[in-house]
């Protein structure tokens, strides 16, 4: 019987996962599709780094149109939590992905269903193609959320022919 209780504890997470939902990033100069792209990309991320139990985009976007529930423009915390209750999720990511001139800026905030307050945020800046969002900023980003590093910013460096010329 101490074997069965002992084997039952052991083989039980003691503390679950919380359950979290990332809603489509908010494109500001860019492209719909290169939005969704970033937050499909985003998700993966976070469902690889294990913290969290993340819901399937298929299963939300299910849920959310059994209830009628029209998610296009939620962009705030107070929809954002209102999707969580519908989602029955612990937490929800919500955020924007946008250009300023050569300057893309990828800004997320994971929200507490339950009390309704911005946990993390995380934000990701860097010049250049839009690219390095997929490569290095989603990375980042997700690894924020999960409280793995800190926001870095990219600055392009100087080649070194342009080093050499003022020699």
């Amino acid at each position: 019987m101490l074997r069965i209780f002992i084997f039952i504890v052991f083989s039980t997470p003691l503390f679950a996962k919380d359950v979290i939902a990332v809603l489509e990033l908010e494109q500001k100069g860019l492209t719909k599709q290169e939005a969704e792209i970033l937050t499909d990309r985003l998700t993966t991320k976070l469902v690889s780094i294990g913290k969290y139990q993340v819901v399937e985009r298929n299963n939300m976007d299910m849920i959310l149109q059994e209830q009628k529930f029209q998610k296009s423009g939620c962009t705030d915390s107070e929809c954002a939590v209102e999707i969580g209750q519908l989602l029955n999720t612990d937490l929800i990511v919500i955020g924007s992905v946008s250009k300023f001139g050569t300057t893309w800026v990828l800004d997320a905030r994971l929200i507490n269903v339950g009390q309704g307050n911005v946990l993390i945020s995380a934000e990701f800046t860097m010049t250049g193609a839009i690219d390095g969002l997929i490569t290095t900023g989603i990375t980042s980003v997700a690894r924020q959320l999960c409280e793995l590093e800190n926001s870095p910013t990219i600055v392009p460096q100087i080649s070194n022919d342009l080093t050499r010329l003022n020699e």
